[in-house]
């Protein structure tokens, strides 16, 4: 069974993709307009909310007892390639919606790093699947959406919904010479042992046998529309494969919904994405943190999940740091989705401000002997 998904085919059964045709008719037309729509609805989703960040290249300045500060490589040639080139699209936006939806339907993307004479890196192309491919040389990214090397969450689901619409599916009548007595259940019994039998004769060499009285009435058409039920069974089992909700889609999400999306189907993909791209675009010698280097660099995207965090949530948390700190100042920035700074490494208490370095010196105000307003 075959279906139609921006352009490339779905085989639900062997679970491999055909790139090059472009319409199956094992599903009935409404059906694969149904869940097809529905699912490049979700796939358009995924492919958002990458396409959307920015990867910042950063360097790292070590600070002992401390967090490590960092300062942002804005203008770099990693920068350059990562966030403004088109890489042979349109624009950088298209390039990274295109590698998010192939990672949906594809088990591996390789990413061709093409560098100058000097080593630095000019541009990066996205391989197609018959290219040849240098793991040591490309940027690899195995896809988060596959349960095993040939099935992806999508045939899965895929098949799934397949099985389910076809329950209950009349695909024709076995004609026999007999009244239908709708009251009794011998004559169901009977039926149904004619047919079992029909089926276990024909795993000899697909022949069947019938009596001369019996006559099988296949349906060439279906007549049938698709119902709010099976319409419903569409949506949950494509959301549900993708940790959504249908309010994702619709921008009603809450905060709980919303953190469930991104935790589960999201930040997966974002970690890779950091780690491989940080291996293949930084030298050994810049990226490492080791001991004698002040510094090290790497390649981050935003990752937190206080994004999803209100403005007077964060003003609330901030609040109550003051009373009883248990963030530093740089911690807290982390959180908030900001960078580090120089100085920040520091409790900021409600006691006027006061800066502190360690819980130690949390101290109370000192005792004033001019407090209850007497003259000395």
């Amino acid at each position: 069974m075959e279906f139609n998904l921006f352009g490339k085919v779905v085989k639900i059964q062997s679970s491999k993709l055909n790139q090059q045709t472009q319409r199956a008719d094992a599903w009935n037309t409404e059906i694969i307009q149904v869940t097809s729509g529905f699912y490049n609805n979700i796939s358009a989703k995924i492919a958002s909310e990458i396409s959307k960040l920015n990867f910042q290249h950063v360097k790292y300045k070590k600070v002992a007892g401390g967090a490590d500060t960092l300062s942002s490589l804005d203008g770099s040639d990693i920068d350059e390639a990562l966030n403004w080139s088109p890489k042979g699209y349109s624009n950088s936006v298209e390039f990274w919606t295109t590698v998010t939806k192939r990672l949906l339907t594809t088990i591996k993307v390789n990413i061709k790093i093409i560098t100058n004479s000097d080593g630095t890196i000019k541009d990066l192309k996205l391989l197609d699947g018959d290219e040849t491919v240098n793991d040591n040389e490309t940027i690899n990214l195995v896809s988060p959406f596959f349960i095993n090397q040939n099935t992806s969450i999508l045939d899965s689901t895929l098949s799934s919904i397949a099985t389910k619409l076809q329950q209950g599916r009349m695909r024709g009548m076995l004609k026999v010479n007999a009244l239908i007595d709708e009251t009794d259940d011998d004559f169901k019994e009977k039926a149904l042992k004619t047919i079992t039998t029909m089926q276990e004769v024909s795993n000899y060499n697909g022949l069947g046998v019938m009596d001369g009285k019996s006559e099988i009435v296949e349906f060439k058409n279906s007549y049938s529309v698709l119902n709010d039920e099976e319409i419903k069974l569409i949506k949950e089992e494509l959301l549900s494969s993708y940790f959504m909700s249908e309010s994702i889609l619709t921008g009603k999400a809450s905060q709980e919904e919303q953190i469930l999306f991104y935790n589960s189907t999201i930040i997966p993909l974002l970690n890779q994405l950091e780690k491989e791209l940080s291996y293949k675009l930084i030298s050994q010698s810049k990226r490492r943190n080791i001991q004698g280097n002040l510094y090290y660099e790497r390649i981050i995207v935003d990752n937190q999940l206080f994004k999803f965090a209100s403005l007077k949530d964060l003003i609330d948390l901030y609040h109550e740091n003051t009373q009883a700190p248990f963030l530093t100042v740089n911690e807290f920035k982390t959180l908030a989705g900001l960078e580090p700074s120089e100085g920040g490494d520091v409790y900021l208490t409600n006691a006027n401000s006061m800066m502190i370095e360690n819980y130690s010196d949390l101290k109370g105000l000192p005792n004033d002997d001019n407090s209850d307003g007497k003259d000395a």
